[in-house]
C-alpha cells in the first residue's frame, strides 16, 4: 500500500463543506471516480471511510477531482495473509 508524507495543507475536512454539491462531488469522487473503486480495482481494501477520512480537494481544477480518502494505515491488500 502507497503511503505519502504531506506537509502542507492539500485539502479541506468534509465537515467544512460549502455546499450540498461540493460535499456530495467529493464523497462522489473519494468513493468511486477516483477513489476506492480504483483502489478495489488495485485489491487494496481502505477499511476506515468516515466523514474524516474523506477530504475535499483544495485544488480540483489542478487535480481533476473533488475529493480524495486519507489515513490509510488501515488499508490491507485483499486475498494477502492477515488481511
Amino acid at each position: 500500500v502507497h503511503h505519502r508524507c504531506v506537509l502542507d495543507s492539500v485539502g479541506i475536512p468534509l465537515s467544512r463543506f460549502s455546499s450540498t454539491r461540493e460535499a456530495m462531488e467529493a464523497i462522489y469522487d473519494s468513493l468511486l471516480a477516483s477513489g476506492h473503486e480504483r483502489m478495489g480495482e488495485k485489491k487494496i481494501l481502505h477499511r476506515d471511510i468516515s466523514i474524516n477520512n474523506i477530504m475535499i480537494s483544495a485544488y480540483p481544477d489542478m487535480e481533476n477531482c473533488k475529493g480524495f480518502l486519507i489515513d490509510m494505515e488501515y488499508a490491507t491488500v485483499v486475498g494477502e495473509p492477515g488481511s
